[in-house]
């Protein structure tokens, strides 16, 4: 089963749910925002994360300009799991987890490698 990790306000992550619903894979949903992700979870998602850890920030988003955090580097797993315990809002979505790696939807296309 994958994890889908979705904010419903959030245009590119409603189109990867569509995917996933179109999918014959089982998909767990997560709504990050409201269930809160842990220390553990967040290191799972980045141990698992395909590409740059600096992904999973979103850098422009106002939240993330207007914290202490912009200075910091984001190349560095650490720091990103820092910030995404602090700012939760400013996760790149929606991600997909197949407990072997993590996908970015940016595009949601790249769901394809997982759902097939």
């Amino acid at each position: 089963m994958a994890t889908l990790y979705h904010n419903p306000r959030c245009s590119k992550s409603r189109q990867g749910l569509e995917l996933c619903n179109e999918s014959t894979m089982e998909v767990e949903i997560v709504h990050y925002l409201k269930s809160s992700l842990t220390k553990s979870d967040l290191e799972e998602i980045i141990s698992r994360l395909e590409g740059c850890v600096s992904g999973l920030i979103r850098n422009g988003d106002d939240a993330f300009k207007q914290s202490n955090f912009t200075t910091l580097d984001l190349t560095n797993s650490k720091n990103v799991l820092t910030i995404l315990l602090e700012l939760p809002q400013v996760m790149q979505r929606p991600l997909l987890d197949d407990g072997k790696r993590v996908i970015i939807g940016r595009p949601p296309q790249n769901f394809s490698e997982i759902l097939g």
